[in-house]
Formats: C-alpha cells, structure tokens, sequence
C-alpha cells in the first residue's frame, strides 16, 4: 500500500492551489520548485503546511517535485508542479492517534469517529495563507484558483477542544461523505485578507454538520495562530 492509498483509507483533506491560467512550464527550471514551497510554507502551529521535511530529499520527476512524509499522526503527500500547481492530500488527524505517540488514542477512540472544530478551521486558514503567499511568487497569477476536499466526514461528531471557549449543546454529526469547495480569486483579493477567506468555507462545512457558529467566535479562534513571516 502506498502512502496516499493508506491516507484515503481514512478521512483527509485534499488541496489544490495553482493559477487559473495555465502555464506549462510557468517555472521553467525543475531546480526554482524546492525553493519557492520552502518559502510559501505557513507555519501557525506546531506543524507547517505543506509540510517540509527538511530531512527528506525531495522526489524529482519529469515536471514536479513531492515528498511524502509520515510521523505519529500527520501523514502527507504534496506534489508541486512547473505549471504553479500544488496538489496537497493530508490525513484529518484524529484518525490515526492509533499510531501516535504523542497524541494516544483514548477509550471509545475509532477512526472516523470525530472532526475537531479547531484542527479544521485552522486548517482552511493554513490552505488560504499559503495560496496567498504561492500567488506572490513565480508560480502565481493575477488570478488563483483553490480547491478543496474534505473526504470520509459521514457519521462523525464535531468536537471542541475547549468546551467553556466554543460551547456545543447538541451532537452535531455529518450526513455526507465529503465537502468539496472551490473558489477563484484576483491575488489582490487573495493577498489582502487570507483568513478572512477562510471563514466562509470553515463555516459552509460545519453547516453540514448543522452548526451554525458565529463568525466572531471563529475569528477569535484564528488568533491563536501565529502571523507567517
């Protein structure tokens, strides 16, 4: 088993980020790749996005370069292409805490069972601070499309960090098996307020789960991320 197919055998997320108007060879040396996504990389969290091996020499193909990693709990696949693409798959982490160290799985703990409110807006907003920061390099355009999947959500039950700061008082649980978003966006549109954007998708995927948070509660979660540099 590959280690995309292993990601897919649970929930996660796939992203892409690329411009609209498409430029075989955008990037024309396959050696600029490496530098750029090194640079575009945000760092909020613990944990960076993409995330950058910086052990892990990068596989080079014929007009992409990728890395795949796996520790504890994240496990990644990212390739980047010379037309300006990148294509991100990532697991939604609570399901593999099986195999985590740092971060056990706990009793009545099974794979496909939750979705943290917090891992996942911080997630859309690690997405729209990297396409904004992609937009300003070589590999990006007046224009920036971004799509993204959240796959295998059915049946599982919104959870919060901290009760006392994001109440819940109902089991707000997903009837659909995935949540795809797409959006394209002038890169000053993108570059002027990237969390801003965030929010909307944020919220459109936990109406699914019919909750509806207030956008201040959400935009008070966001400063918990650091600025990127």
């Amino acid at each position: 088993m590959t280690l995309l197919d292993k990601i897919k055998s649970r929930g996660y997320w796939k992203v892409t980020v690329r411009p609209i108007r498409f430029v075989e060879k955008r990037i024309p040396e396959i050696r600029s790749l490496y530098p750029i996504i090194e640079k575009t990389a945000v760092h909020l969290r613990g944990w960076d996005f993409p995330h950058i091996a910086p052990r892990l020499e990068p596989h080079i193909d014929i007009d992409w370069i990728g890395q795949e990693s796996e520790w504890e709990h994240h496990l990644e696949v990212w390739r980047f292409f010379q037309s300006g693409q990148i294509l991100d798959v990532s697991s939604i982490m609570h399901d593999w805490r099986d195999q985590s160290t740092v971060w056990p799985s706990g009793q009545g703990w099974r794979p496909g069972a939750f979705l943290s409110v917090g891992d996942t807006l911080f997630r859309f907003t690690e997405i729209f601070e990297f396409a904004a920061r992609l937009a300003l390099t070589d590999a990006g355009d007046e224009h920036m499309h971004i799509g993204i999947t959240v796959s295998g959500i059915r049946g599982r039950a919104l959870v919060v960090d901290d009760p006392r700061r994001t109440p819940m008082f109902a089991d707000y649980k997903a009837s659909i098996q995935e949540f795809p978003y797409a959006i394209e966006l002038p890169r000053a549109e993108l570059i002027a307020n990237p969390r801003e954007l965030a929010l909307r998708p944020t919220m459109e995927l936990f109406w699914r789960f019919r909750w509806e948070p207030a956008p201040e509660l959400l935009r008070e979660q966001q400063e918990d991320l650091r600025r990127p540099s």
